[in-house]
């Protein structure tokens, strides 16, 4: 055995590792275009993801920039940010709202993730762990790439009509709004030790 073959797993491992500690969830992107190619290939690492049984559940909807669907959610999130921002001024519910469709309309790319029902609950709430396996392999492949996602659960995910839009099942369930993008800064993020959230027992 040579020396390549002893150290390349420890440079492969230092590299998962690195990808897992530094992905972050990001908001703000730089003013750049994503590749459609480059939205394909993190796809296609994502839905290698685990799932019992089999199933593959996820399912993805690209939203590219300056296309008509993009900005048919766009309204659909300022209606309905306008009438839900829990502010009572008529000009800052406005604004709020305007500032959400101009957000979305700005996301160099968009990408929505589904999980499909099973035949039973127990199935379902399989599929939903595999999707959101799915989602952390598309962020895990974007950081090597490059680039970073946010992962949104919020208005891009709640308001009316939104989903009927895009094409999903009413039996869906949606695991969130994924922004990608070049990142504009760097950050950082701490967690606990591993003592404070693992027991070993004897």
């Amino acid at each position: 055995m040579t020396t390549d073959s002893l150290t390349a797993p420890v440079a492969t491992a230092a590299a998962v590792f690195d990808a897992i500690r530094m992905r972050r969830n990001t908001k703000r992107f730089a003013d750049r275009d994503v590749p459609a190619e480059l939205v394909g290939q993190i796809i296609d690492v994502a839905r290698w993801a685990p799932n019992h049984r089999h199933t593959e559940p996820w399912r993805f909807v690209v939203l590219p920039k300056g296309g008509s669907a993009r900005a048919r959610v766009a309204e659909l999130v300022h209606d309905w940010t306008y009438e839900n921002v829990t502010n009572p001024n008529p000009e800052r519910r406005a604004r709020s709202a305007a500032e959400i469709r101009e957000e979305v309309l700005a996301i160099p790319a968009m990408v929505y993730i589904y999980s499909i029902p099973g035949r039973d609950e127990e199935m379902t709430q399989e599929n939903y762990a595999a999707a959101c396996c799915a989602a952390q392999n598309m962020q895990l492949a974007a950081h090597a790439l490059g680039l970073a996602v946010g992962w949104s659960t919020g208005r891009t995910c709640k308001c009316d009509g939104v989903h009927e839009v895009l094409g999903a099942e009413s039996d869906w369930m949606v695991v969130g709004a994924f922004s990608i993008g070049y990142p504009c800064e760097e950050q950082s993020a701490e967690r606990a030790p591993v003592e404070s959230v693992a027991t070993w027992l004897d």
